[in-house]
């Protein structure tokens, strides 16, 4: 059942079977003239079922609603396709939506599976793609995309929307800002109770990074009303985003600590590393989160090897690996600290 959250601006819970993302927040502002669907689920049965549904409760017109897609991913751009006429529009950052239209190009996950070699991915190319949520999830057209940019404004019935560039999540992720209301609709540039994955990706050189300084952009805005796009709600964003610093920062502390033992890339630094996951151990994740961690673990390598506090080698099979750089200081006592509450998550 559609949630307004506040006047014309409702909440869509779809759910994301077997994703331990569990649902995704899509939002529905609506206008006296045209209405505005920010991200839409997977493209797979039980997300399409449960967005119509919630959209048919609020008697959406598809051809007067226009979509915003905050970021590339099948969890938030899946679904688009099924909501794309010839009357709307469809909005992303133009890097993002380049991706999007090149989900089902097997090209791109070509390149993207070659990316992953070079951090040390032990597994096929066929199993790397083929437990993908952005291969098996993904939209099944190309969308002709209307791209949007750092301060751009969309005009929503009461509401006048800025249009905020924060990547690292993705390269082309977007937020938007409404500075009447005080209003953030965050996308996964933060999340409540879970923290955004970072991973490689076309277009995106360093992820931390790039994310770290959208973290800082957004802290500037000020904000009242945040919405994210997944699980529950967040009241304290302010805190959350001091949160999130601290998480990569003992994340970061936690990548030099395994590099004490010797050199090693990102699968094996990931193997190492601690990851809210119901799984055995390493050899007991499934391939998509083998994925994932090790996209996150390669981000926080070089976020390290930018601040100098590793040092990045390639091997003869073109494999890049970290080592540490002489007298870098760890702190164990965070890590520990924050070992306990990270496995304390739900």
């Amino acid at each position: 059942m559609a949630t307004e959250l506040m006047k014309d601006i409702f909440r869509l819970e779809v759910p994301l079977p077997r994703s331990p993302l569990k649902l995704l927040n899509s939002y529905l502002i609506r206008g006296e003239e045209r209405n505005l669907l920010i991200d839409t689920g997977f493209n797979r049965p039980e997300c399409e079922e449960a967005l119509m549904s919630e959209l048919a409760s609020l008697e959406v017109d598809f051809n007067k609603t226009d979509i915003f897609i905050t970021h590339l991913h099948a969890d938030h751009s899946g679904l688009l396709c099924k909501i794309k006429t010839d009357n709307n529009t469809a909005y992303a950052h133009k890097l993002d939506a380049a991706i999007i239209n090149r989900l089902g190009d097997p090209a791109y996950w070509d390149y993207l599976v070659d990316e992953f070699v070079k951090t040390g991915l032990r597994m096929s190319s066929e199993l790397a793609i083929e437990t993908h949520p952005g291969w098996l999830y993904k939209p099944t057209e190309t969308v002709d995309f209307t791209h949007v940019e750092e301060g751009d404004k969309i005009q929503v019935g009461r509401y006048t929307f800025t249009c905020i560039y924060t990547p690292g999540h993705s390269p082309g992720h977007m937020c938007l800002y409404e500075e009447n209301e005080k209003i953030l609709f965050a996308g996964d540039m933060i999340l409540g109770d879970i923290t955004p994955n970072l991973c490689i990706e076309l277009y995106l050189e360093y992820p931390l990074t790039d994310y770290l300084e959208s973290l800082d952009k957004v802290e500037k805005l000020d904000i009242k009303h945040i919405f994210v796009g997944h699980r529950s709600m967040l009241k304290d964003v302010y805190g959350r985003i001091e949160d999130l610093r601290k998480h990569h920062e003992a994340r970061c502390q936690e990548a030099l600590m395994v590099l004490e033992g010797g050199p090693l890339d990102a699968w094996e630094a990931a193997a190492k590393m601690t990851w809210d996951i119901r799984a055995k151990d390493w050899n007991a994740f499934p391939p998509s989160q083998k994925w994932f961690a090790t996209g996150e673990a390669q981000a926080h390598l070089l976020y390290l090897w930018q601040k100098g506090k590793v040092r990045r080698k390639y091997r003869d099979d073109g494999v890049n690996y970290f080592e540490l750089e002489d007298g870098i200081p760890i702190e164990r006592e965070l890590i520990s600290a924050w070992r306990k509450e990270f496995k304390h998550q739900k």
